[in-house]
């Protein structure tokens, strides 16, 4: 993983380098570059899950929403060059390391082996957010949007948070490698029902 985050966590240095006539330029081009590494260092034919540790790793399910992720950034740059014309160019570099750090809490949130670990990322992720939102956004109405997608994001996490705790007394980890060592096939009883609407919510 540390093929594909190394190089976004380079993309922060690179914007606050660069000069103004060429920031675009060289941030746009080296996460596209990052979106064609993903591409090729993620791609699976087969089940078998590869770069595996004990606190990130990639399988079928995680390595599209990754590659995705990566591929959304050159976008974004892409099309917010004209919002941000008339910006300061200390604004324009604050406004993409907001976007470089979102990459790069979107791309551990979802090689995150530890189901803690992955919902903390996920709220991580909720800081740069808001910020691009509130400070950035084309409405008038950003401030309001920013408090109500907070207070939404949050409340909604709670009960998943809870679904945690209680997944993590019952079987002790919260590892997914160790899942299949440790699950306990769940009754269909009331409380299971709420444990999946808890994980529902988030």
């Amino acid at each position: 993983m540390l093929k594909i985050i190394f190089p976004s966590i380079m993309l922060l240095p690179l914007t606050w380098l660069s000069n103004n006539k060429n920031m675009w330029i060289n941030v746009t081009s080296y996460s596209f570059t990052i979106s064609l590494l993903s591409t090729v260092f993620l791609w699976q034919n087969d089940m078998n899950p590869p770069n595996l540790s004990l606190l990130f790793s990639t399988d079928p399910l995680s390595s599209p929403l990754i590659i995705l992720t990566t591929w959304l950034l050159p976008l974004m740059l892409l099309a917010s060059q004209n919002h941000m014309k008339k910006e300061t160019g200390q604004t324009k570099k604050t406004y993409i390391s907001m976007l470089v750090l979102l990459q790069i809490l979107l791309i551990m949130t979802f090689s995150a082996n530890e189901l803690i670990m992955f919902y903390i990322l996920f709220e991580a992720t909720l800081i740069p957010t808001l910020i691009i939102i509130t400070r950035w956004g084309n409405q008038t109405e950003r401030l309001n949007a920013g408090l109500y997608f907070l207070f939404y994001t949050l409340i909604g996490s709670i009960p998943l948070l809870i679904a945690l705790i209680y997944i993590q007394n019952l079987t002790g980890t919260l590892n997914f490698l160790l899942f299949p060592l440790t699950f306990t096939s769940l009754n269909l009883t009331w409380s299971n029902s709420i444990l999946w609407l808890a994980c529902m919510m988030a």
